[in-house]
């Protein structure tokens, strides 16, 4: 199948491709992962901006049958090792015999309730084109007249799903947590870590306590700047911290954070959100939630000892006495130093970057 010197090992049977060798009592999933398998080996190693020039010259549409990339076949894989879920569950459709012996309008059916289907569980548009490109590629390589039903229409009905999320806190975040704490305990301690520190991800490994001055130091975070959290006014949370921070030493002796990270933290977060009935928008969320937590005790602080906490860090940054002025005065006729604390602890240059963590409007 395919033009351009790109061809997939299948026999044309009846309008559907069968494989070569088929195996009768093969499942569905094994049968669909290994057509991607099959895809990915015709892809593997070729250009493809060449296939699409030659396929334009042929059929006039720069397009290409294979898979050309690790990180597209594995998508790929998950997609329709989730499709073959589904069939399985809704039509009780496990062999590869009964697949092959669907008509094209019968498959294009499942398609379009698969969609519904996942349009229930409230996924985002990105993730839905993510499931429309794979099953067209795979099973437009098993029956060629199914493409006819991935038209415009289709697409824009399938792909309708949630908008990408404003990065906010989760609605619920302590619920997420405690199914955290129940699926694993690294992934638990790095969010709350997050959740307590309001950093990025990448910066927890970094983080190093200071217990005489009750403060937490980030070397070289986003843009090379140091970031330093005070816990002056949160005692129980750097209890917490000390607390976490021991739990992922340990995890760091047996892997490394790279691994954590992907292997542990970010599977485990989607399923404590599924758990807890959320929409899953990554991680940085909790770093939101630190900032809207830390303000709200801040901006109720008296204005004395808000310019003094302020003052405080710029000192400790190093910020000569002229500008610590300069910049005194300018928050106090902005009316905006519980901002501007909040600002110097999520590590930002800029006020209005934070006003967006706490959703507020500008002075």
């Amino acid at each position: 199948m395919g033009t351009g010197g790109v061809c997939l090992k299948l026999v044309c049977k009846g309008g559907k491709f069968m494989s070569d060798h088929p195996n009768r009592n093969a499942k569905v999933k094994h049968y669909l992962l290994s057509t991607v398998d099959k895809l990915f080996n015709d892809g593997v190693g070729k250009s493809k901006h060449v296939i699409y020039q030659l396929n334009y010259v042929i059929e006039k549409k720069r397009t290409s049958s294979a898979i050309h990339s690790y990180s597209t076949k594995t998508t790929y894989k998950r997609v329709v090792a989730k499709f073959a879920d589904f069939l399985k569950q809704e039509y009780n459709l496990k062999y590869e015999r009964d697949f092959k012996k669907l008509t094209t309008d019968q498959l294009y059916n499942y398609v379009d309730r698969y969609f519904e289907k996942q349009k229930e569980q409230k996924l985002s548009k990105k993730t839905l084109q993510k499931h429309v490109s794979a099953l067209y590629k795979v099973l437009s390589a098993i029956d060629k007249n199914i493409s006819k039903y991935f038209d415009a229409d289709n697409r824009a009905k399938w792909t309708d799903g949630m908008e990408k999320q404003d990065c906010d806190r989760y609605n619920n975040p302590q619920k997420i947590i405690e199914n955290l704490k129940k699926i694993n305990e690294t992934a638990h301690a790095v969010a709350e870590l997050q959740r307590l520190v309001g950093c990025r991800v990448g910066d927890v490994k970094k983080i190093e306590i200071d217990e005489k001055r009750e403060r937490v130091v980030i070397k070289k975070s986003k843009g090379g700047r140091d970031r330093t959290i005070y816990f002056d006014y949160f005692k129980d949370d750097f209890e917490r911290v000390k607390e976490y921070k021991k739990i992922l030493d340990r995890a760091l002796q047996e892997k490394s954070f790279s691994q954590i990270r992907k292997e542990e933290y970010y599977k485990a977060l989607k399923e404590a959100c599924r758990r807890s009935h959320e929409i899953y928008h990554g991680s940085h969320a909790f770093r939101y939630e630190a900032a809207q937590r830390w303000y709200e005790v801040i901006s109720k602080l008296k204005q004395e000892e808000q310019e003094a906490y302020y003052r405080r860090i710029l000192e400790d940054r190093g910020v000569s006495d002229e500008n610590i002025e300069k910049a005194m005065e300018y928050v106090r006729e902005k009316d905006a130093v519980a901002e501007a604390i909040i600002s110097e602890e999520l590590g930002h240059s800029r006020l209005d970057i934070s006003r967006e963590y706490l959703k507020l409007k500008g002075k």
